[in-house]
């Protein structure tokens, strides 16, 4: 990644070093952890990686020596799943000297699935995750989507992005080296990162020895993007047995190619769902690990829905993160369904329904607004995300939000 790009995340982690004693990045690879550690304006800082087997044996024999430092200064240590060990030794060291800034680490795997973690410094440690670039962050713009869309203020777009780029963005994706790529090199890009995670990346974390079942489970989750996940019907699809498949999933969780939202169940309403649904962490992953042309995602309705829910759940997500704010989906037995909740610590919820056509009708609010009524706890705002251009208001804090804001705010 060209160091030109501002990452939204560098100022949590300096916030972060100035108040905790260790901080964990965390986050897929390629993603760009490296690169934003380089950029951090921090002084005395010892970097190693653990990608280099000599620094690596280094850690693995002498836990202590390695993380001990000689300086006062920042000791980062890229790809800490690679040897777990240090953390127990880190421990030590961050409970006997309560300084602030020791130690930063990053890692490509969710420390919570990782195998042989018998400490994960809670308390000692902040945890930032950095996502694939979202758009506005592509463009060196601020994220302020999600600020102003809870308090229910829009500005209207100064750009043009209709269904067609909506489309071409979430093809792209957001890792850094293949955005420039040609469709066929990009596509070749997604496959090669896939199976390089599964055939290398996935040893640090688990002890999966059926690749091949592995990568099947990888292409099937794909196509199931934005969609609720059935155990059941998965199972039957990829030939693996119910209990050895929560192993399978949690390893590509574990890995960031996939991750879950939770339903919104804060409600005694008797109907309402608890199953979860799932996307690809990155919206370029679906498409391009199947082989799909933009063409054809385009113009078949299934494909288009899909594509772009998972583009607007990347979107929301990345500015979720840096807000602290939580995201959750909505379905009850009645079939109401609101693709996103998006919710700050306060109990104000955003309600975000995506439609990947231009023209937005009143029903389309019809579930935000049942929702507002019967279920919101408090401050409730209601959107409409399209690919239209207009800022439309629906009135009783109800409105349709073309998708191109995303690219700007």
């Amino acid at each position: 990644m060209k160091g030109d790009i501002d990452r939204w995340q560098e100022s949590l982690v300096v916030e972060a070093l100035g108040v905790r004693r260790a901080v964990f990045l965390t986050g897929a690879r390629q993603a760009g952890k490296t690169t934003l550690v380089e950029n951090l304006p921090l002084q005395g800082v010892d970097r190693r990686t653990l990608d280099d087997d000599l620094a690596l044996a280094s850690a693995q024999s002498d836990p202590i020596g390695f993380v001990t430092r000689k300086t006062d200064g920042t000791l980062a240590i890229d790809e800490i799943q690679k040897a777990c060990d240090l953390l127990p030794a880190i421990k030590r060291i961050v409970d006997c000297d309560r300084r602030p800034g020791q130690f930063l680490l990053t890692g490509s795997s969710n420390l919570r699935f990782a195998k042989n973690v018998r400490d994960s410094l809670a308390g000692r440690m902040k945890t930032i995750r950095i996502r694939t670039l979202a758009e506005a962050e592509l463009n060196g713009r601020p994220p302020a989507f999600l600020r102003s869309a809870m308090r229910g203020e829009f500005e209207r777009p100064r750009v043009h992005a209709g269904k067609a780029e909506i489309v071409a963005s979430a093809f792209r994706g957001g890792y850094p080296e293949p955005l420039r790529f040609s469709p066929r090199e990009r596509r070749d890009w997604y496959r090669d990162y896939v199976n390089d995670l599964l055939l290398k990346d996935i040893r640090d974390i688990t002890e999966i020895r059926n690749l091949g079942a592995l990568r099947q489970l990888a292409s099937l989750l794909a196509a199931w993007t934005g969609k609720f996940f059935s155990d059941s019907e998965i199972a039957t699809m990829s030939g693996i047995s119910r209990p050895t498949l929560q192993g399978y999933v949690g390893a590509l969780e574990a890995l960031y190619l996939f991750e879950q939202v939770p339903p919104w169940t804060k409600t005694d309403y008797a109907k309402a769902g608890k199953r979860v649904k799932w996307y690809a962490c990155d919206p370029g992953l679906a498409p391009n690990l199947l082989g799909w042309s933009e063409a054809e995602a385009r113009d078949d309705p299934d494909r288009s829905g899909k594509l772009i829910e998972t583009w607007v759940h990347h979107e929301l997500s990345v500015r979720a993160d840096l807000e602290g704010l939580n995201v959750w989906q909505y379905r009850d037995a009645d079939k109401r369904e609101i693709d996103f909740l998006v919710e700050d610590g306060e109990g104000n919820l955003l309600g975000v329904e995506v439609k990947a056509g231009s023209t937005v009708r009143p029903d389309d609010f019809k579930h935000l607004r049942w929702f507002k009524e019967k279920l919101a706890p408090q401050g409730f705002v209601g959107i409409v995300l399209h690919t239209g251009d207009e800022i439309v208001s629906f009135g009783e804090g109800m409105t349709a939000v073309p998708m191109v804001s995303f690219f700007e705010q």
